[in-house]
């Protein structure tokens, strides 16, 4: 029998330097000692595509792990012990496959890479809170909604995190590694609560429910940041139809407003389902959209916390171009829901409208339904 094990230490490190998808490269650490130590982050290349990654909700029997449905095995591919993200609201960072967790009492706000269990403790909720507002009617009215990173925490320290909370209205906080407390601020006014955010070219981007699109910059390590507003051109009154979500997305180097449209599924349920998307690449200096009706190679991913796109030709006969992959996100919804969201899945066809299904089950939460998370060492 071949001594895996005994393999030569320079020949386990040639062979980690082939593996590009991060959940093999995972499943290779975990082999023995030996294999794990040829198989380090500098030895992986970490610009290298990422297929994102189903994060189900809480096993009901175990509730310390967490599944992960792969698409490209067309199944469950990893199953971790996550006890950070027990009972925890999970919001993904899309580009660089951290999570913000929370709990429902506000009192933990973490960052948490799912995939090497590293944690960085963020200030609770109740710092969010202004001095003359009472604990009572906030409690719940402040919770973090969007959250955003500008880099990788496990490649630097130099980053920045920006929330949205308390949705409805204008509200944005940051925090720096170092920093005590949240540094709370606003931009412009009356431009209402924030849909989406996105870190673009080296600056935050959001969109709001009214069509306002917020530009920040942080230009220093210890800068305040400073902030623009523009107002789109919404010709097709987009922002003032019922039942949509709004998304911002990184295609090609452009940046995409992605609208998606709901209806309820009877009328005597709040449940929603997913009928169409909209693509709109958006004029960051004029505010125009043009709209698109083709994504060429591309694929979108939109869930909880945003979007990401990707190069379908790097992952042929696993997703398919010119499709929206969508999980269920109306949180508002679902929250009144017996057995909360999860429901509303699945691949959306942006040449004929089409919707099919990619996942086989049924995952529902009330406390974070299944959604997108890039695998990130």
């Amino acid at each position: 029998m071949a001594d895996w094990a005994g393999m030569p230490h320079d020949l386990l490190v040639l062979i980690a330097n082939r593996v590009k998808v991060i959940e093999d490269f995972i499943a290779f650490n975990c082999v023995c000692n030996s294999w794990r130590t040829a198989s380090t982050k500098d030895n992986f290349d970490v610009l290298s595509a990422q297929l994102p990654l189903l994060m189900l909700p809480d096993d009901h029997e175990n509730n310390y792990y967490r599944e992960f449905y792969s698409l490209s095995k067309g199944k469950v591919s990893r199953k971790l012990y996550l006890p950070e993200a027990k009972g925890r609201e999970c919001f993904p960072s899309h580009q660089v496959g951290w999570l913000l967790t929370q709990s429902f009492d506000g009192e933990n706000v973490n960052l948490l890479n799912p995939f090497s269990r590293t944690q960085i403790r963020l200030p609770n909720q109740f710092a969010l809170i202004d001095e003359d507002e009472e604990l009572i009617e906030q409690e719940e009215y402040n919770y973090i909604r969007n959250a955003i990173l500008s880099a990788n925490p496990s490649f630097t320290s130099d980053y920045v995190l920006v929330i949205a909370y308390n949705t409805d209205v204008n509200h944005l906080a940051f925090w720096r590694p170092g920093d005590i407390n949240w540094n709370k601020f606003r931009i412009g006014h009356r431009v209402g609560g924030v849909s989406d955010m996105i870190y673009f070219k080296g600056q935050f981007y959001l969109v709001t429910w009214s069509g306002a699109l917020g530009i920040i910059d942080f230009q220093g390590p210890n800068s305040v940041p400073e902030s623009n507003v523009i107002y789109l051109n919404d010709d097709k009154k987009l922002f003032r139809q019922h039942s949509t979500q709004f998304y911002l997305v990184d295609v090609n180097d452009a940046l995409l407003l992605v609208a998606r449209f709901g209806r309820r599924r009877s009328n005597a349920s709040r449940a929603l389902e997913t009928v169409k998307f909209e693509l709109y690449e958006l004029d960051v200096v004029k505010g125009n959209m043009k709209e698109l009706n083709n994504l060429g190679d591309s694929t979108i991913f939109v869930g909880c916390n945003g979007a990401t796109s990707i190069d379908s030709t790097k992952f042929t006969g696993v997703i398919k171009p010119n499709h929206i992959y969508f999980t269920d996100d109306w949180f508002d919804q679902n929250y009144h829901l017996e057995c909360g969201g999860g429901k509303d899945m699945g691949c959306y066809n942006l040449e004929d409208g089409n919707i099919e299904s990619f996942y086989p089950e049924l995952s529902l939460s009330h406390i974070c339904p299944p959604t997108w998370v890039i695998p990130s060492l």
